[in-house]
């Protein structure tokens, strides 16, 4: 059976954005098996979408070494590498990898997600819709990978909504995962959790700031962005207003394309 390495070190909503090429990638070779090597805590999170083999740390021997040297006894038949530096790349093909792509992960022009696609030569496939909802919860996620990111409003937004809770956090990326799907709805700022909730179909509210969402935005069947130049210039009654749209009954659609 054919082998495919993928080596993708990333932030969790980078991770989500990589997801459709790797579905692209699995169906346009289904008998391949994939190891992943990566942040282990983020790269679990393919094994809902795709199968997997194994999950390795980059920062754990021997995958470390790639960044000085070739490594020997590599059984893989391809390797995909989604990383600026060409090095990593180079030293897997010298391990005798017979296939070596290497990509840049950030996007010259377009969607951070179709441009991973097309580094591959892959079509966009359909977004998931994994939304089964059981409760009635509306989960809040107030924080981000920067301060800068994190409206400021959330306590008063909590206060008028009384099916809102916020994420437990001491939940792994994969039953975070499972959550979200039987959750209501969902609410975040620029951040990880937020692309995953939307790529997951539960309906979500993507608040924006400094980050541009054509680029970066989240993407899913049921999704809004936000999107302002200050954060602060977002008021509870915007969200609630788009929360309300976004809870209304619907045919299933993505709501917010990327482009």
């Amino acid at each position: 059976m054919p082998k495919t390495l993928i080596i993708r070190a990333c932030a969790i909503g980078d991770f989500v954005l990589n997801v459709p090429a790797l579905i692209g990638l699995h169906r346009r070779n289904p008998d391949t098996t994939f190891t992943l090597v990566g942040n282990p805590s983020n790269l679990d999170l393919a094994g809902e979408f795709i199968p997997i083999d194994k999950v390795h740390s980059i920062e754990a021997q021997p995958w470390s070494r790639l960044f000085y040297e070739p490594l020997g006894d590599l059984q893989f038949d391809a390797a995909v590498v989604w990383m600026k530096d060409p090095t990593v790349a180079e030293n897997l093909a010298a391990s005798g990898i017979p296939s070596v792509i290497r990509a840049d992960p950030f996007p010259g022009f377009g969607h951070a997600a179709d441009h991973l696609l097309r580094t591959l030569g892959l079509p966009r496939p359909n977004l998931p819709d994994l939304w089964k909802p059981t409760s009635p919860d509306i989960l809040i996620h107030a924080g981000s990978g920067s301060a800068k990111k994190n409206w400021p409003f959330f306590d008063e937004l909590m206060g008028t909504l009384p099916a809102a809770r916020a994420i437990p956090t001491n939940l792994s990326l994969v039953e975070l995962s499972h959550l979200l799907r039987t959750s209501r709805a969902f609410i975040g700022n620029d951040s990880g959790i937020t692309h995953l909730a939307a790529y997951l179909g539960c309906p979500t509210v993507a608040l924006f700031g400094p980050t541009v969402p054509g680029t970066w935005g989240p993407i899913g069947r049921r999704t809004r962005i936000i999107w302002k130049n200050r954060l602060e210039d977002i008021s509870r009654d915007d969200v609630t207003t788009v929360s309300n749209v976004i809870l209304a009954p619907s045919n299933g659609q993505q709501l917010l394309p990327y482009r």
